[in-house]
């Protein structure tokens, strides 16, 4: 009996036992990771089987939807690569056409462009009709839903049917994501090879140290669709890494690094990696062709990636590469739905009852998901615009979180009076999404929270539609007035700041609706009866002070009543198209009679008004030149070719310190405007401050390498400095720019 005790001392105390003993050392190895694993409440197949059908329902619902959504500002580049793609494959790769089909396009996968590409192939659509393009938003929506579709089963996997069910739902009611389903090729087939990513990730690790064959499958699919469509998807390889290498870890610890249990490890990494580089590449021509150089060449692409151009941002016209910090975080708060507001603040509140209650993994994998990407950019100071649609991959993995916020609230309150005022709660927060979809169907992807204030409060300060989807509308109203129809005898010209998605939509009518594209800024440049215009790369003081819609208005496609794109009645031979040519021609006078007619007819026309600017002063009449440039400025404070001429105005008329400000903002507004870095320069060198007229010379010099009288200015600088070799050296640039 004594000896019986002792043995079951020795065997508790595991010093003299090697069973207790091989129990302590497994022990101080790592942590038994099962008592998470059996938090999650996953979906038997009934479950399973009636999630599905309602996620078809869904899918079915944004595919009608996205038959409404117009082509959006980058469709023309994509369907060019769309129908170049299948002959490479047909070619056996010596067509290699898709290449140069728009710029940079080689270095995106072609995973959605392939599949649309062949679709429209066999339903025989071209690229010039309307039908080509409702074949890519369906499959659009398709691929949105395969997003939502595995953010359900993550959902469901954790925390049940009903989490599954509530994740649909919201993702269904955030308009910005379900949005750019409808016709974002490029974000949202990303999300979902992202989210499909992350889910197998997800059963891969619960899986452990024998992952099944489905999952090892659906985790190479999940790789290939993300880097089938840009190489940056390889960030889920790396996820891949990471998590397997911190679980294998917390399981086994470092002393095991070099054991066999490893193995599986490493198998589990490199068999979905390897399978989804492959897939990748097998739908992406340029990376195939030769992937040991290609693809590097496409990293390098992408991390060099500059888009130079101007955004609309908290009311101020802003270059994209000197975005604000706060860009893209006020952009998502804006834009995100209140419910998804409303579960990140419940989040942070019952953050120690939700990682008790649900498998704190998954909370970590799809925190980490959706806040790295986020937190990187905003670190390295990436090249930002149109809102954060290049981070809606971003998004799934946040409501995974706050469906589990919501969902945690809901069953802690599920016998208590309360559950009805949290089920309240949480449709009050969606029936402003509810509401805006109804009445904005053809762009939902615009809409803003009542936060900021809806559309009204984004009015001015922010883009809305950013990627032109509202031509089709504008167009449709074209057709209503009948202004444009089959049996129109006469020829129209028709102009627009989104020309190609005019251009489709008109093509039924057999060239008698001819399309010019112009920018708004120069929209008088070219001759046309009616012009559709979308308030992208309109100023936003122009917006707030009421010039928009103008007096030429016949139509505006409003989204939740703000006017997001107007159609305008001119004249082939109109005084502003008149004046505007007379100016290209330098005929003043003419210039002068044309556009004083128009300015009088319209007073709120700029371009009128700057242009009337610009011919008085050519004809050395500046009292009149004052006038109109006022009335400019009045109207656009913020336009650069009105600033230019008010500060030359001034400038001479001998006010070198009135000019001063007008050409310092111009040159703020936009740091390519050379003019009015010479300009500052020859006041400078006249106000004998010789080191800053050199500094704005090498400004004028940066802001355009080819502009003479830079060089002519520095010439005059050095000279006066008695400075004659430099002064040489710089006469000698003036000499080879002009051709001496």
């Amino acid at each position: 009996m004594a000896k019986k005790k002792q043995n079951k001392k020795t065997a508790r105390s595991g010093i003299r036992s090697k069973r207790s003993e091989g129990r302590v050392v497994k022990k101080q190895a790592g942590w038994d990771l099962s008592q998470f694993w059996q938090k999650d409440r996953g979906l038997d197949s009934r479950q399973l089987r009636l999630l599905s059908y309602v996620m078809l329902v869904v899918t079915l619902i944004m595919c009608l939807l996205s038959i409404r959504v117009g082509l959006n500002g980058d469709d023309d580049v994509q369907a060019n690569y769309s129908d170049d793609l299948p002959s490479f494959y047909t070619s056996f790769g010596r067509d290699t056409t898709c290449f140069v089909s728009g710029p940079e396009i080689k270095y995106y996968g072609a995973l959605f462009e392939l599949t649309t590409g062949v679709t429209n192939g066999i339903l025989g659509f071209d690229k010039s009709e309307p039908g080509y393009f409702t074949v890519r938003h369906v499959w659009n929506a398709i691929f949105g839903c395969i997003a939502i579709y595995f953010l359900a089963l993550l959902c469901g996997e954790v925390a049940g049917f009903s989490a599954g069910l509530l994740s649909i739902g919201l993702m269904f009611l955030t308009l910005r994501f379900m949005g750019h389903s409808l016709f974002n090729p490029k974000d949202i087939p990303f999300a979902a090879g992202y989210m499909v990513s992350i889910y197998y990730i997800y059963q891969l690790l619960k899986q452990m140290p024998q992952p099944s064959r489905k999952t090892l499958i659906g985790l190479s699919a999940g790789i290939a669709m993300s880097v089938g469509v840009r190489v940056g998807g390889v960030l889920v390889i790396a996820y891949l890494a990471m998590f397997l290498g911190l679980y294998f870890w917390a399981k086994h610890g470092l002393s095991a690094l070099f054991s066999k249990e490893i193995k599986p490890y490493f198998r589990s990494l490199w068999i979905p990696s390897l399978a989804g580089l492959v897939g990748a590449l097998l739908v992406w021509p340029y990376g195939i062709v030769n992937p040991f150089q290609n693809i590097p060449k496409a990293f390098e692409a992408f991390s060099n990636f500059q888009v130079a151009i101007k955004v609309l941002f908290d009311g101020q016209m802003v270059w994209s590469r000197d975005i604000p910090f706060r860009y893209l975080l006020t952009w998502i708060g804006l834009t995100i739905p209140v419910f998804t507001l409303v579960g990140i603040i419940l989040f942070a509140v019952f953050a120690k009852g939700i990682l008790r209650k649900y498998n704190v993994f998954a909370l970590v994998l799809t925190g980490f998901a959706f806040v790295f990407p986020i937190t990187y950019v905003l670190i390295s100071g990436s090249i930002l615009y149109d809102g954060w649609r290049h981070f809606l991959f971003t998004y799934p993995p946040l409501v995974f979180i706050v469906t589990l916020s919501w969902q945690y609230l809901i069953e802690k309150k599920q016998n208590d009076r309360w559950q009805y005022m949290i089920w309240g709660l949480l449709a009050l927060t969606a029936v402003d999404s509810a509401i805006f979809l109804v009445r904005n169907s053809a762009f939902p992807y615009v809409y803003f929270n009542p936060l900021g204030g809806g559309m009204k409060g984004a009015y001015g300060d922010y883009e809305l539609d950013y990627w032109g989807a509202s031509v089709k509308q504008a167009v449709e109203a074209l057709e209503d007035q009948g202004i444009i129809a089959e049996n129109m005898t006469d020829t129209i010209t028709l102009a627009s700041n989104f020309s190609h998605a005019a251009q489709v939509y008109t093509k039924k009518y057999n060239g008698k609706v001819k399309i010019n594209y112009v920018r708004w800024r120069q929209r008088y440049d070219k001759p046309w009866d009616y012009g559709i215009f979308v308030n992208r790369f309109v100023d936003g003081s122009y917006l707030k002070q009421g010039y928009w819609p103008t007096s030429k208005t016949i139509h505006t496609v409003d989204a939740n009543g703000v006017p997001i794109a107007l159609i305008e009645k001119d004249a082939v031979n109109s005084p502003a198209y008149l004046g505007a040519m007379a100016i290209s021609q330098q005929n003043w006078d003419e210039a002068i009679q044309q556009l004083t007619v128009e300015s009088q007819s319209h007073p709120d026309n700029e371009m009128a008004w700057i242009g009337l600017g610009m011919a008085h002063l050519n004809r050395n009449q500046l009292p009149q030149a004052k006038i109109a440039l006022d009335q400019a400025i009045k109207i656009v404070p913020d336009n650069q070719n009105a600033l230019n001429f008010m500060g030359y105005y001034h400038y001479t008329a001998g006010n070198l310190n009135e000019a001063r400000p007008y050409f310092i903002k111009a040159a703020e507004l936009h740091q390519t405007n050379s003019t009015a870095f010479y300009y500052l320069g020859r006041i400078e060198m006249m106000q004998n401050n010789h080191s800053a007229a050199l500094a704005r010379v090498q400004d004028c010099i940066d802001a355009n390498g080819n502009f003479p009288n830079c060089y002519q200015l520095g010439a005059e600088v050095y000279q006066a400095m008695g400075d004659q070799p430099n002064a040489q050296r710089y006469l000698d640039a003036f000499n080879r720019l002009v051709g001496r």
